[in-house]
């Protein structure tokens, strides 16, 4: 039963794969299944050799690597010589570790751990797995992961640790979460009910199974539907629940019989006696275990023979016929020392084997060890040649200082000479920048006094001629003060964005956000402002579009040359929102029909010391610094800015950004 239960195993980690040539999972399992027909061993070995001759005349250590695998796996699964099977596949893991083959490399430690389950030593098979798991990880061939994982899994449960075993079958689930593979799915929840069910958490087991035998059925896996159908039956057993147990015995029989596995068949058989048994329904015992017996013959079956043998032994006890009782006894008996004999056959081979490993393993050790003494060695050589080359650099480059030091002397005279000729340029420098300091403050000065004035001239109108003024002409007076509050408002906002700025308070620090929505928000911002002058706002891309940059400064520029656009663009006009992704760098631009520019006022945009502001088409005053602003947070953050106009035909300003 344990040995059909592994071919199923295999059978579906590679029913999707294509039979190939190349060294793959689909190659390696192959080897073990054992209902395909048997190739004449030495035949095989023959050929595995003459290649290998073959890629040792070439040179070809890749080519190599693999024909030791074929005879290793030969020697493991046909002729069962461990000892020269662990020979063979060191050899092919020595070459493929100085070729960095991690898909190979990852094979060939599944066959070594294969090796020690074989021979009994679940500990050395898991470390064996554990050591591979680096090398697994660097492929990307799913199906490898999968098996991998699963066999981890499995040794971990052979080790005891429940959880750890868990571990791996969630990370198969996750590994198949987006494709459909309900057959490998089914077998990930059927190793997790396994393990719930030696943890005695056989709520949790019975819903795995379920979950397992769900997955067989939608692809018609009839032997694994059978084998959970089975489980699920002796769990029902288990919490004393007979009669689900029967059923389900029941049905996993009707699947075998479906699919003439005998064995199955025998299997179920014995298993519904022995239920009967418990029961102490003799009659039924002994009707189910003859028909186990006779499926077990045609399957030639020991392990199903004995049960069956030992079920009408223990029958036919029961009902004191004791002839009968002793028949079955002593066919009992000879198959139990027959399956007995053979054990401990099984034993001893595993017993040697693994004496004879263990000798190998201590001369790779060995052979390790001088091998890294040799390496230090030469190391120890390759340090001291450096030593001496570095001794010999040395003296020439105290030789090539001196005569550094000696051109150096002579070229200092000339570096004085031109560093004198920089820092007259740089105090002229600080002249002129100190020069547009002065103008800064002068704009400043001079645009503060601007809207300072008409709040001073209007709040007197308001408290020396209220009694004169009608209702219309407060509400006159209050839209000029609102103005010049707004206006006041600007200049101050721009002021103190333009001065941080050029402090060092800003820190253009990038991340990412969605430039369109930038636009869109500016746009909602601004719509009121636009529908008082009956100004058409349009917006042409709404797909998002990331970029990284200083999200803040980007607000600001688009917020200021959308709301120029609408104060410079008469009523009934028309903004556009232009957003034009490049390979390299995106575009954004914002025109509109208002008044346009002519070349003279383009010359002086975007210059402090050239500042110039212009009253909107509603009589809306600017600030002179909005496009200065705009100029340098561009700038800072890699792109450029630039504006196109005519006179009567409205303007065009856009900027460009790094795309990436």
């Amino acid at each position: 039963m344990a040995r059909f239960f592994l071919l199923t195993i295999l059978s579906t980690l590679s029913y999707h794969l294509q039979a190939q040539d190349k060294q793959d999972l689909n190659w390696f399992l192959s080897y073990f299944d054992y209902t395909k027909d048997q190739e004449d061993v030495n035949q095989a070995l023959k050929e595995s050799e003459e290649r290998l001759q073959s890629s040792i005349d070439i040179n070809d250590l890749a080519a190599q690597a693999s024909e030791y695998k074929v005879q290793g796996l030969l020697a493991l699964t046909k002729t069962h010589n461990y000892s020269q099977a662990y020979d063979f596949f060191t050899r092919a893991l020595d070459i493929e570790d100085s070729l960095t083959l991690n898909y190979e490399r990852a094979i060939t430690y599944l066959a070594i751990a294969a090796l020690y389950q074989q021979i009994k030593d679940p500990a050395k098979s898991l470390g064996v797995l554990e050591k591979a798991i680096k090398f697994q990880e660097k492929t990307d061939d799913l199906n490898l992961r999968v098996y991998y994982y699963t066999q981890l899994g499995k040794a971990y449960v052979t080790n005891n640790n429940a959880k750890l075993a868990l571990e791996q079958f969630d990370v198969v689930l996750d590994l198949l979460s987006d494709i459909n593979k309900p057959s490998l799915r089914g077998e990930a929840f059927y190793n997790m009910a396994n393990v719930m069910a030696t943890q005695t958490n056989f709520e949790e087991a019975l819903a795995y199974y379920k979950k397992a035998l769900t997955e067989y059925r939608s692809v018609g896996e009839k032997q694994r539907e059978a084998i959970a159908l089975m489980d699920i039956a002796k769990l029902y057993k288990v919490q004393k629940n007979m009669d689900r147990a029967l059923a389900n015995y029941t049905a996993s029989l009707d699947v075998r019989k479906s699919l003439d596995d005998q064995g199955g068949i025998a299997e179920s058989y014995n298993n519904i006696a022995a239920l009967y048994l418990d029961q102490k329904d003799i009659a039924k015992t002994v009707a189910n275990a003859e028909l186990g017996l006779s499926a077990a013959k045609a399957a030639n079956l020991s392990t199903e023979l004995r049960r069956s043998y030992e079920l009408l032994y223990l029958a036919y006890k029961g009902l004191n016929d004791f002839q009968r009782a002793l028949h079955y006894q002593e066919q009992y008996s000879s198959i139990h020392d027959l399956l007995q004999q053979e054990n401990d056959q099984t034993s001893i081979v595993s017993k040697e084997a693994a004496r004879e490993i263990a000798i190998q393993e201590s001369k790779v050790e060995k052979l390790e060890i001088e091998r890294m003494q040799k390496e230090r060695e030469l190391q120890a050589q390759k340090e001291f040649r450096q030593l001496m080359l570095i001794g010999s650099a040395l003296v020439l480059i105290i030789a090539f200082l001196v005569f550094v030091l000696y051109i150096n002397k002579r070229r200092a005279n000339r570096l004085l000479a031109i560093s004198n000729e920089e820092i007259q340029s740089k105090n002229k420098q600080l002249e002129e920048l100190n020069a547009t300091k002065d103008k800064f403050f002068s704009i400043i000065s001079h645009d503060l006094k601007g809207p300072l004035n008409s709040l001073t001239g209007f709040s007197g109108l308001l408290i020396n001629h209220t009694d004169k003024l009608s209702k219309e002409d407060i509400q006159t007076l209050a839209k000029d003060l609102d103005k010049s509050v707004k206006n006041l408002f600007a200049l101050l906002e721009n002021l103190l964005e333009w001065s941080r700025s050029q402090t060092g308070n800003i820190e253009f620090k990038a991340e990412a956000f969605d430039l369109t929505q930038i636009l869109i928000e500016n746009k909602a911002l601004l719509e009121t402002q636009a529908a008082n002058k009956k100004i058409e706002l349009s917006l042409n891309y709404q797909q998002p579009f990331q970029i990284r940059a200083h999200k803040h400064s980007i607000n600001t520029v688009v917020r200021n040359l959308l709301s120029n656009a609408i104060k410079f663009t008469p009523e009934g006009g028309k903004v556009s929102l232009l957003l034009e992704p490049g390979k390299h760098y995106v575009k954004v631009s914002i025109a509109d029909t208002g008044v346009g520019m002519s070349q003279t006022v383009i010359d002086k945009l975007f210059r402090i010391g050239s500042k110039h502001s212009t009253k909107g088409t509603a009589d809306e005053k600017g600030t002179g610094l909005g496009l200065i602003l705009c100029k340098d947070f561009v700038e800072k953050n890699g792109g450029q800015i630039g504006v196109s106009s005519e006179m009567n035909k409205g303007s065009m300003f856009y900027f460009t950004l790094p795309a990436n």
